[in-house]
Parts: structure tokens; sequence; C-alpha cells
């Protein structure tokens, strides 16, 4: 089997264990090979949260000043989040530490009564949909999900705009298409009735009419595709009888996209009838709304247009290709979105234009001393390194992490197998992920969605796991191995773990 196949192995797919013996040597190799991607990667953001984001909070008034400034729709909006995503993945003393207190700053220093003023919806909407809602889907309910909830209750006490199906915030596409993410979340973390009802208010405004094509295929307007498939699947779960009515509304806008929106390759134009217009970077983001339609419906629409789609990526065209010209935002944003849509169906072509554009474009791999700087486009950027790295870990996270580690992770059809090495001598914990949408976030099934950090190899808190390293073998349970499995390495050592579920 050749190296670059591996590679795409070590992506998303999961190796089958038949053959076993040389299925576990490929296994092996596909996960010290992802190492050494991800360990460079988490090295690069563990250095940027430390000799640059964590310098931008001020030490007087505690607030995270990534450019300057102090906006809710740029600063606390794109860098905020990614500021604690970093420091969730390599610090945790510091994400509990002066992130967490930027937090309390940012309440301390909010006027009383700002979020239900009509005029702040947007900055407000941009808090919590793309800062908040991203932190909490990797924290579950602490602080910031009561930051969360606080703003959107605000928002949502004086909504200005009159419609036939009652009162809602702003007439905005954008925000309502925010509003829509935020309120199916919030409804499935707290069960309250209210949330889903605004959530509808926003739905039967767009979709009852019959006709809703939203013009505006990237952000700024791509949002409320995503919210509407988001609620859909909700709906679907708690109001079966709603999600009816939506579905073929949502079938509707769907397929007059596919007919009016994108190019030959599947890839969607910035606004729709308007190839001129150029190829949106949020192409990603809009499938997402189209998973969420077929797994919603138990259908298989949308999923060979878009399989079809990642495969057109190996052309020439989209290698390197300036989604938003020189800006590292559009091959953040291009990337991220492929990688939800890939989490779902991993087409090789796909995950290896994922790889190749990472490397290049963001991470800048070739170069191990250049490093993001803290505005909102950066932030972007730092964003989606994370999220390659631990698809290269497989949701593996090794805590506390130390520059020179290495870890990486593979796939089998009955379990995981975790390569580690210490470039000196390191003790720590190897920290696996939970169903985190329906342990955190509440949902029945894991939803595609935008502002996450998608799930690969979960373990059940309840279930019982043998996990083997050399001739060592010992049973714990899903809890266990997401606080954290002991591990200590010498320098230069490698450690590979199997851990199958029992």
């Amino acid at each position: 089997m050749k190296t670059a196949h591996l590679l795409l192995l070590a992506c998303l797919v999961a190796i089958p264990t038949t053959a076993r013996g040389q299925v576990e040597e490929s296994a092996v190799t596909v996960a010290r090979v992802s190492s050494d991607v991800a360990g460079a990667s988490l090295d690069k953001v563990q250095r940027w949260l430390h000799e640059v984001a964590l310098k931008k909070i001020e030490p007087d008034t505690g607030l995270y000043h990534p450019d300057g400034n102090f906006n809710y729709q740029d600063a606390w909006a794109d860098c905020y989040p990614f500021l604690c995503w970093a420091a969730w993945a390599t610090d945790q003393e510091a994400l509990n530490g002066p992130i967490r207190r930027a937090l309390h700053a940012e309440i301390e220093h909010c006027p009383d009564g700002y979020f239900a003023d009509p005029r702040n919806a947007f900055g407000g909407s941009e808090y919590v949909k793309d800062g908040l809602v991203a932190i909490v889907e990797v924290t579950g309910k602490d602080e910031w999900f009561d930051r969360m909830r606080e703003i959107e209750d605000a928002i949502w006490s004086n909504p200005s705009a009159e419609t036939p199906y009652g009162r809602i915030p702003s007439t905005n596409i954008e925000i309502n298409g925010e509003q829509l993410q935020i309120l199916a979340r919030l409804y499935t973390m707290t069960g309250e009735e209210k949330y889903l009802t605004w959530a509808e208010r926003l739905a039967d405004y767009y979709l009852l009419k019959g006709d809703f094509v939203p013009s505006r295929l990237r952000d700024h307007g791509c949002e409320i595709i995503g919210g509407l498939g988001l609620l859909l699947g909700v709906e679907s779960e708690h109001r079966p009888e709603k999600a009816k009515i939506y579905g073929p509304h949502i079938r509707r806008m769907c397929d007059e996209i596919l007919k009016r929106g994108i190019n030959e390759d599947g890839i969607m134009y910035n606004t729709i009838d308007n190839p001129r217009s150029g190829l949106s970077d949020g192409w990603g983001y809009d499938y997402v709304g189209f998973l969420c339609y077929d797994l919603a419906t138990g259908q298989s629409v949308y999923r060979p247009h878009i399989e079809r789609t990642l495969r057109n990526l190996s052309k020439p065209l989209y290698k390197d290709y300036r989604w938003e010209g020189s800006s590292i935002d559009g091959f953040a944003d291009s990337i991220e979105g492929g990688i939800y849509c890939l989490n779902r169906l991993p087409v090789p072509e796909g995950l290896a234009w994922v790889n190749q554009e990472v490397a290049a474009n963001v991470a800048y791999a070739s170069d191990p001393d250049r490093l993001w700087g803290t505005m909102k486009l950066q932030s972007n950027g730092v964003r989606t390194v994370i999220m390659h790295a631990l698809m290269r870990t497989r949701g593996c996270l090794a805590r506390p992490w130390k520059q020179g580690l290495k870890l990486g992770a593979c796939q089998t059809d009955d379990g995981l197998i975790v390569f580690m090495r210490a470039a000196t001598d390191w003790k720590g914990r190897l920290v696996l992920d939970i169903p985190r949408h329906r342990e955190y976030i509440g949902l029945k099934n894991d939803w595609p969605r935008m502002n996450t950090m998608p799930e690969w190899f979960t373990v059940e808190p309840d279930q019982q796991y043998t996990v083997t390293s050399g001739s060592l073998k010992k049973t714990y349970s899903g809890k266990q191995l997401h606080e954290g499995l002991p591990v200590e390495l010498k320098g230069g050592e490698e450690v590979i773990l199997r851990i199958v579920r029992k």
C-alpha cells in the first residue's frame, strides 16, 4: 500500500480488520504519519497562544484586544473563540486562567441592556453564533454557555421586526441564519420551548411563502442554509409534524441552488445566478444544510452530488485556489467547510485536497517559525489548523501539550490505534473524545452543523474499553478514557496503543 494512500486513510476511513497483521501494521504507519502532521500543528498553535495571542489580553482590563479594538462582531465573534480553542487543545491552565477571566471582563464591561437594544442585534448574534457557540461545542455547559443564553434572551426580549408569524429581532438574513443555528442548540441544551418557538418563527418567515432561495451563497448570507438544515434535523427529532412542513420547502431551496448557483464541479458561486461573482469559500458551509436534509428525511438526495463535488477537488483548479485573493481566511473557510462534509463523506480526493491546502496555505508547514496574527482572518486560520490536527488525532488530545510531542491515530473497524512519541520525557494524559453532540449539546443525532469541532472517534462514557500497549492490557470505562489515560514517555520513545470496545 502506497504511503500517499495511507495518508488518505489517516484522515477518515476506518481500516477493516481483515488480514489483521497486515492491516494493523498499515494502521500504525498511518497513525505515525498523522502524528507528525498533528504534532507540528499543535506545537505551532501552542506557540501562537503564548508568543502572540495571550499578549493581547490587556493586563489592566483583562479584555482580549486582538486587533487593538473592542467590538462584538469581530474581536469577540471571530478572535476570542479560537483563543479558547487553542488553549483547550494545548494549555488548559491558560483556558481556565486569563482566557476565562477575559470572559468575565467582557461581561463586566458590557453596558446594562446592551443586547436588548435592536441596534446591537448584529454584534450580539455574531458573538453568540461565531464565538460562544464554537466554545460551547468543546466545553459544554460552562460559563460560556451561560453567557450565550443570557445574550440570546436579551436579543429576543425586544424583537423589532414585525412579521405575520410574530416579531423577530431583524430581517437581516445573516442575523436570522445565525439565530436559527443558535436557537436550535439552545433548545436541545435547555429543553425550553421558547427557543424552538423563536426558531420556528424565523423559519416560517422564510419558508412558508414557498419560494425562498438565498441570493448570497458565501458568508454574510449562507448562514441561513445551514441554519434551516440544522433546525430541520432538530424538528425531525422533537416536532416531526413541523419537519414535514419544512422539508419540501428546504428541498426546493436546495434544488434551486444546485440549478442556479454552482459550477460544473459542484462548487458554489458567491451569488446565485451569477457565475462571474466568483467561487464561494463557503461552499462546504452550504452543503452542511444539504446533508442535514438527507439525514433528517432518511433519503440520499444530495449525498451523491456532494461526494462528486469532493472528488472534483482533485482538479488542478482547486490547488492553491485563491478564494479571497491572498487572504488566509478564504483558504481557511473553504477547508473548514470541506472538513464538515468529509466528516460524513470520507472521499479520498477531498481528504488529499484538505491535507495539501492546510499544509501549504494555512499551517505554513514549510515554515515552522511562521506564526499567525490575531486579527479575525488570521484567527480563522488558527481555527482550521486545530480542526485539521484533531482530524489526524481522531479527536484525541494529549494534556499537557509539550513542544516536540507527536500524537496521531487511525481508526479500524473495531477501535483505534494511537501513536505517540516525545522529544523529551513527558508525563500526562491521553484524552479521548466523547459524543459531544449528545453530552454537551443535547442532540439525539450528530447533525452536520457549522461552528463545531467535528467528532471522529468517540468513547461512550458507560461502555468498557480494552487498552493494549505491547504486552500490557487493561480495561477502562469510556468516562475514564475521556478524563485521560495516564501515559509516560521517555525522550525519543514511541508508544502504540490499541483501544477496542469490549
